[in-house]
C-alpha cells in the first residue's frame, strides 16, 4: 500500500487578470500616440478650411450688402451715403455688423468719386454714366485703411488683384444698368416738366431748356404744358429710354408727345424720317420743294461721304450719314422748302456721333436766299461720340424765305460719322 502524501496544490495563484492589464495600458498609450501625431497632422488643414470658410462668409456678406445697395439706389433714387444707412431694412444686419467684420476691422464704402455730386433730378450725362461704380473693401487681419478722394485712386482699387492679396476682399460693382436716358426737346415756347423731385423746371412763356441725361430706373417724370408746374398731361415712370417734345402748335393736352410726332393743327411741316433708302422722303404734313441735293459728289443715297444707311437707334430704321472717308473736298447735302407766309419757324432733327478716328467736323447751316448765303446754325467736332440720339432745336424764323434751305456740311479729315434722322422744318 502506498502511503505518498496527496498532491499538493497552489493556495495562492497569480491574479488571472494582470497580464491582460498590462497590455491594455500599452494599447492606451499607443493609440494616445497614434492620436497625438494625427492631431498634429490634420490641425494645419482644420485651420486652413476654417479660414477658408470665413473668407467665403465675408465675400457673400459684401454681395449681399452690394444687393442692399442697388434697391435703396432704386427705392431712394440716391446712394446711400453710408453703410449704416442699409441697416435694417435692405441688408438684415445690424449698424454694428455692417460697419465692422467679423474679424473686427472695419469694413469700407466708396462710390466713384465723380459721383458724389449726384442728384437724380438732374441726372448723368452720357460722359458720366462709365462712372457709375462703388467699392466694397474688407480685410480679416488688419485695417485696410483704403485712400480713394480721386477717380485715379478709385480706379487702382478697383483694378487691384485681391487674389494676391491674403484676407484682402474687394466686391466692384457697377450700377449703370439702373439708369435710362431721358431727352426733352421744345420746339416753341412754353410748357413746363418735373423730373424726380421738386424744383419743377418752369418755362416762364420762354423756350424751356433741352434735356439729354440718365435718371434711375422707376424715376416719376411729369409734363405740363402750362409755363409753371402745376398739373402734369403726361406722366410717367422712367423704365425705358425715351424722348418726348414739347410743341406749342399741337393741340391742347396733346403738346408733349413721344418722339416728336407731326401736328396738323393749321401748322406747316416738311419731314424726313429716312424709312427708305432715298432722298426724297416727304413724311410732313406739307411736302419738301426738293430732294436733298449732294455736293462735292454725286454718287446718291447709297454711297459716298452723303448717304442714307441702317442704323438701330434709327427711329425708322435710317438715318442720313454724313461724314467719313477721311479728308478730300468738303461735301453736303441740301433740301428746300417754301415758307412763304410763314411768322415762325422750327428746324429740328436728332443726330447720333458714332466711334471712329477724331478730325474733321460737321455744320448745320441755313439759308434764306437759295444757297446764296449760308448760316451756321451748329457745328459738331467729330472728336467724341454719343451713346444715344442727341435732339436738336434751332429758331429759322430769320430765314423764312420761299427758298429756305436747310444744309449739313461735312469739312476736314473726318472718320466719324454723324446721324441724322427725324430732320422736320415746322412754322406757323
Amino acid at each position: 500500500m502506498d502511503n505518498a502524501p496527496p498532491a499538493t496544490t497552489s493556495t495562492n495563484p497569480l491574479p488571472p487578470h494582470e497580464p491582460q492589464a498590462g497590455i491594455g495600458l500599452i494599447a492606451v498609450i499607443g493609440i494616445l500616440a497614434i492620436v497625438t501625431i494625427g492631431l498634429s497632422l490634420l490641425t494645419p488643414a482644420f485651420v486652413q478650411i476654417l479660414n477658408q470658410r470665413h473668407q467665403d462668409s465675408e465675400d457673400q456678406h459684401l454681395r449681399l450688402m452690394a444687393n442692399g445697395i442697388q434697391t435703396y439706389l432704386k427705392h431712394t433714387k440716391a446712394f446711400p451715403p453710408s453703410l449704416a444707412s442699409l441697416a435694417p431694412e435692405y441688408v438684415p444686419f445690424s449698424v454694428a455688423q455692417l460697419a465692422i467684420n467679423p474679424r473686427g476691422f472695419p469694413r469700407y464704402y466708396v462710390i466713384h468719386p465723380d459721383m458724389a455730386g449726384f442728384t437724380n433730378s438732374t441726372g448723368l450725362s452720357a460722359g458720366e454714366m462709365p462712372n457709375v461704380r462703388f467699392l466694397l473693401i474688407s480685410h480679416l487681419t488688419q485695417d485696410a485703411a483704403p485712400i480713394i478722394t480721386t477717380p485715379a485712386e478709385f480706379e487702382t482699387w478697383w483694378a487691384m488683384d485681391e487674389r494676391v492679396i491674403p484676407n484682402l476682399h474687394i466686391h466692384r460693382s457697377n450700377v449703370g444698368h439702373l439708369f435710362y436716358s431721358l431727352g426733352i426737346a421744345p420746339t416753341g415756347n412754353g410748357a413746363s416738366y418735373l423730373i424726380s423731385t421738386i424744383p419743377a423746371i418752369d418755362s416762364g412763356g420762354a423756350l424751356l431748356p433741352a434735356h439729354n441725361a440718365f435718371h434711375i430706373v422707376g424715376t416719376t417724370i411729369g409734363f405740363d404744358e402750362s409755363p409753371a408746374y402745376t398739373f402734369p398731361e403726361v406722366q410717367f415712370a422712367l423704365t425705358t429710354n425715351t424722348a418726348y417734345w414739347f410743341d406749342p402748335f399741337c393741340p391742347p393736352t396733346k403738346q408733349w408727345n413721344p418722339l416728336d410726332p407731326i401736328c396738323t393743327g393749321g401748322m406747316g411741316t416738311v419731314r424726313d424720317e429716312f424709312s427708305l433708302i432715298a432722298y426724297n422722303g416727304d413724311d410732313g404734313v406739307k411736302n419738301w420743294k426738293t430732294d436733298w441735293l449732294e455736293t462735292g459728289e454725286t454718287d446718291g443715297p447709297t454711297s459716298g461721304k452723303m448717304q442714307v444707311v441702317t442704323d438701330a437707334q434709327c427711329a425708322a430704321g435710317n438715318c442720313l450719314q454724313i461724314g467719313g472717308g477721311g479728308g478730300g473736298a468738303s461735301t453736303s447735302v441740301i433740301r428746300e422748302v417754301d415758307l412763304t407766309g410763314a411768322v415762325v419757324a422750327t428746324l429740328t432733327f436728332s443726330y447720333r456721333r458714332t466711334v471712329g478716328d477724331n478730325g474733321g467736323n460737321i455744320k448745320v447751316e441755313v439759308s434764306n436766299n437759295g444757297g446764296g448765303g449760308w448760316t451756321t446754325l451748329q457745328t459738331y467736332t467729330m472728336n467724341a461720340s454719343d451713346a444715344t440720339q442727341v435732339f436738336q432745336t434751332f429758331d429759322i424764323t430769320a430765314f423764312i424765305a420761299a427758298n429756305t434751305q436747310v444744309q449739313f456740311s461735312r469739312a476736314g479729315n473726318v472718320k466719324r460719322y454723324l446721324l441724322a434722322d427725324n430732320i422736320e422744318i415746322a412754322w406757323n
